[in-house]
Formats: C-alpha cells, structure tokens, sequence
C-alpha cells in the first residue's frame, strides 16, 4: 500500500526495473486528478466545518452524501455544514455550489451531486474484480493538489465493498479507479483500525443514483 502525491515534472529513468510502473501510475493520475475537486463545507453563520473531496461526471460533481451535515470536530464547530464550494486542482478557482441531488436518508448510498459552473468528460466505468489493483485520489489537509493512494479491491461483496489503502479523511468522496482510469467507485471512510481499509460506494450504485436524480448514468 502506497500514498502519494506525484509531481508530473519528475522524469522516468527507462531503464529503471520500475519505470513501467512508475509510468502507469503517472499515467492514471494524469488522466484522473483533473477531475477531482476540493470540497469545502461552511455551516450556516460562514464557518468552515469540513474539508472533502468529489469529482466531476459531466455537469454535476459527485461526492459523499456523509459529508451533508457533517460537524467539523477537528476546525472547532460543531455546527453542520450547509453550504459547499469547489476548489478546481488545475487553476485553483473556487466557486459556490448548488447540491442538485441531496444525500439519501442513511446515506444509503452514501452519495450526493453538486453542479457549479464547470463539466468534464466523464469517466468510464468497468467490472469489480477481487485483488484488483486500485488507486484512489483524493485531498489531504491543506493541499491543494489531490494525493493518490495505490492499494487492491479487498471485498466486492454487495453492501461492504472495499479496498485495501491509505486514505486520509479528507479523501472521502473521491474517485477510485482502475488501472486504466476506469472509474470502480467511490471513497467512503475507513473501516476499522487495524488496517487501513476504505470503505467505497461502488459505481453501480452510482450509476442508479444518477438515473434516479436525472442525470446521465455511467458509461
């Protein structure tokens, strides 16, 4: 299990026995981190209470439904947050969003769609497969530039799926993705304590979700 932020300035060595790893791995983080926003949630007095991740599927940013609500322990409130913005990773602009498609009661599934100014290219979706080899992007602290984490699809088991790998709180409602950038599911939060073993909302689940709120589902 890996977590890292990659500068996609660094050079390969081609002859390095890792090269071809290495080059697979900038080549999903370029292909996906553009997509990935930071999330911010304000209470209804302006306070920032939550720090989040999404990312965009056409003209709507999908998130997790969690965070609707959700009271930021560690800034100090304990006011739920109400209001959200996106922090766009390729040229920092931030703008107020509108949640288009509100949290299920539970969280079930844990999702929620905001739309602000901006669309992209969506993601292609594929088949989970056990042991598969994931990565999942997403925003820690205060960086501006989402982190990835490379693990492996530990449970496709309906209603726990998940993977093995770091993720820091903030990565809740990220992306996680194949090998090839294909799009498995969404990062919910840790299960557990012993290992680091990430919850995720798989993209079937996503894609009902999005035909149920009236958008375009996966493809």
């Amino acid at each position: 299990m890996t977590r890292w932020r990659i500068n996609l300035d660094d050079g390969v060595d081609p002859v390095d026995v890792g090269a071809a790893v290495d080059m697979l791995d900038q080549a999903v983080y370029a292909k996906v981190s553009p997509l990935v926003v930071k999330l911010l949630g304000f209470s209804q007095d302006g306070c920032l209470v939550g720090q989040f991740s999404g990312f965009m599927h056409g003209e709507v940013i999908v998130a997790a439904g969690h965070m609707q609500g959700v009271c930021g322990k560690t800034l100090g409130s304990t006011s739920p947050a109400v209001a959200f913005k996106a922090r766009y990773p390729t040229d920092g602009f931030e703008e107020d969003l509108e949640v288009v498609a509100p949290s299920p009661p539970g969280n079930v599934p844990d999702l929620i769609l905001l739309k602000g100014s901006r669309s992209a290219t969506s993601l292609w979706s594929t088949d989970l497969e056990i042991m598969a080899s994931v990565y999942a992007l997403g925003y820690t602290g205060t960086e501006n530039k989402p982190s990835c984490s490379k693990g492996s699809l530990s449970s496709t088991m309906p209603g726990s799926v998940a993977i093995t790998a770091h993720a820091d709180d903030g990565f809740s409602g990220g992306p996680v993705v194949d090998k090839h950038g294909r799009l498995l599911g969404v990062v919910k939060g840790a299960l557990g304590t012993t290992i680091m073993r990430i919850g995720i909302t798989p993209n079937y689940d996503l894609h009902t979700y999005l035909l149920q709120s009236g958008y375009p589902g996966l493809i």
